[in-house]
């Protein structure tokens, strides 16, 4: 290709993307479309399960331990992405939303999708927060425990996104908790 058409055809792209978005000065541009790698970056990392690719992405001073706390969970519960949405920026935050099967879901016999809001600045995450769509049989799952399962919360899950130590026996201890609630409720219906 010619130097002179391939000069074209690259300014013919820049001015389409720059047309396509909603955005009206070029440093904002690459602002947001860093903010959404970052977060792209972020939700590889936690699926990955290696806590080290997170704390690189995230500011000195952020409080990671729920995101590791998490990201433990995940892993024990043996998340598996079903769908992978792109992440947007919405409102100054980054939303990535993930729909997953785990233990839980197959247990009780649904899929959730978990949304994770970032806020970044300065090519780092300065915040996390996450948020699932579980259906309310969740909700009754551990009211079943806290009936059924108490040693569950003041064992494993004791202080669960709260500063706990144990996601993964948490996780496993919840998904094990899941299949006897399912069974229970099974045979009382015979």
């Amino acid at each position: 290709m010619p130097r002179d058409v391939l000069t074209l055809w690259c300014c013919g792209v820049m001015l389409a993307v720059t047309a396509a978005t909603p955005v009206t000065s070029f440093g904002a541009v690459n602002d947001a479309l860093n903010a959404t790698e970052l977060g792209e970056r972020f939700i590889s990392g936690f699926y990955s399960w290696q806590s080290g690719n997170l704390s690189e992405l995230m500011a000195e001073d952020v409080d990671t331990s729920t995101v590791l706390y998490y990201q433990g969970w995940a892993e024990a519960a043996h998340y598996v992405v079903v769908k992978r949405r792109p992440c947007q920026l919405q409102d100054n935050e980054v939303v990535c939303a993930i729909t997953v099967s785990d233990d839980f879901g197959t247990a009780l016999g649904y899929t959730a999708t978990d949304t994770f809001r970032l806020t970044v600045a300065e090519q780092r995450i300065q915040s996390v927060s996450f948020a699932g769509d579980d259906p309310p049989v969740f909700n009754e799952l551990f009211e079943w425990i806290q009936q059924q399962r108490p040693e569950v919360l003041i064992g494993p899950c004791h202080k669960m996104f709260a500063g706990g130590q144990t996601p993964g026996d948490c996780a496993r201890a919840v998904a094990q908790a899941a299949r006897d609630f399912v069974q229970q409720h099974r045979a009382a219906k015979m």
